[in-house]
């Protein structure tokens, strides 16, 4: 395909699954999904609805073929792991790749992608179903901030992401066992992931403002001896010394968003404080979610900027912002004026679609490399090696 038909076809496949994510309904508290032994009509539409959706994405990031800025040297990687010559991913990838291959009888690196995918957009929709107040926005927001077509980059740590997402639910419930568990899992594809275990609990806590004030002071003290601190990191990353990583990881698109995000956030606790006669804020039940969602993003902000000469730190910060697909339906559910919460939500949806268009416009940039799309269906090209 041409930059300009992939661009089309990436559109047309946001929109499809979109207006397929919008048909499905909610469940009400206590409603049954089974009746008589056989699902409700509304329980088998909700399948077929999730069930198209998964096909569509899946196939999509299934097929593709050298889309991503690291696909080729993924092929090398596995390669690389299944001969057992040295290699820099984590132990999970790497027995992964052996099995997938020995399964195989040969180096058929399309089903090492293909399984990374099915994982990955699985955990994505499973948390989607049980946590978000709204299936539909949060799915709206997974494709139009373009983290769906992330995915066909570095899949390693996008499944690692998908298992962070899905464990928030975990730590918000205290059920700290299988949040550990998750994370440790997720661990033996990118060890980075450990980073959320100390950082979502810290999140759930309340902070108060000296507490922000001190961190911010802290992050400062570290962006002036950054020289240090990337020693420090060198030492957990070696893997990175002496490459382009070394220039920054820090993203301006992503750290605008993030400070859009949060002033939505400060705008709804300013505005939806104290209701007259009623319950403050912090007495309703989906606050201290809300509050979690929302230092989470703090801390994004906070690491893409004080810390932004670390390699790839967006990749940290994402395990922090992710959490926007939950905390942004969350607070247009809960808007009170009916008025003003349409109202936000066509600036919300605006926006989105806005950034959506930005995002493929670039996607054919080196880091990025996600146009124009192509599928080992119709190459006769592939990676081979000795």
């Amino acid at each position: 395909m041409t930059r300009s038909i992939s661009i089309v076809f990436y559109l047309l496949i946001a929109a499809v699954t979109c207006v397929m994510a919008y048909q499905i309904q909610p469940y009400q508290a206590g409603e049954a999904v089974w009746t008589c032994g056989r699902r409700t009509r509304k329980s088998a539409q909700n399948r077929l609805l999730l069930t198209g959706i998964f096909g569509i994405l899946f196939m999509t990031a299934a097929l593709r073929f050298d889309i991503g800025n690291d696909y080729g040297q993924y092929t090398q990687t596995a390669h690389e792991a299944y001969v057992g010559g040295y290699v820099v991913t984590e132990f999970g990838f790497n027995q992964l790749v052996r099995f997938l291959y020995g399964l195989a009888g040969g180096e058929y690196y399309e089903l090492v992608f293909a399984v990374f995918a099915f994982v990955t957009l699985l955990l994505f929709l499973k948390a989607f179903m049980r946590q978000s107040v709204s299936f539909p926005q949060t799915f709206f927001l997974f494709m139009t901030l373009g983290l769906y077509f992330q995915t066909f980059n570095t899949m390693r740590y996008y499944l690692a992401l998908s298992i962070a997402l899905f464990s928030m639910k975990y730590v918000l419930e205290k059920d700290y066992l299988k949040f550990a568990f998750w994370i440790v899992l997720a661990a033996l594809f990118h060890k980075s992931v450990l980073l959320v275990l100390p950082v979502y609990w810290i999140a759930t806590l309340e902070w108060k403002r000296w507490q922000i004030a001190a961190g911010l002071a802290v992050s400062a003290v570290c962006y002036l001896g950054r020289g240090l601190v990337l020693k420090l990191a060198l030492v957990l990353y070696p893997s990175y010394r002496n490459t382009v990583y070394l220039e920054g990881g820090g993203s301006l698109p992503n750290i605008l968003r993030t400070l859009v995000v949060l002033a939505l956030y400060g705008w709804f606790v300013f505005v939806h404080g104290r209701v007259p006669g009623g319950k403050s804020l912090k007495e309703q039940g989906w606050y201290p979610e809300l509050r979690f969602y929302g230092q989470l993003n703090l801390l994004a902000l906070v690491t893409g900027t004080f810390f932004s000469f670390l390699p790839v730190v967006t990749r940290i910060a994402y395990y922090f912002s992710v959490s926007q697909l939950f905390m942004i339906p969350l607070i247009l559910q809960n808007i009170r004026e009916r008025r003003t919460r349409r109202k936000v939500t066509a600036i919300v949806v605006a926006a989105c679609v806005l950034y959506f268009v930005i995002f493929l416009l670039q996607a054919h940039q080196d880091g990025v490399k996600l146009l124009p799309y192509r599928s080992w269906l119709f190459e006769t090209e592939r990676y081979t090696y000795q």
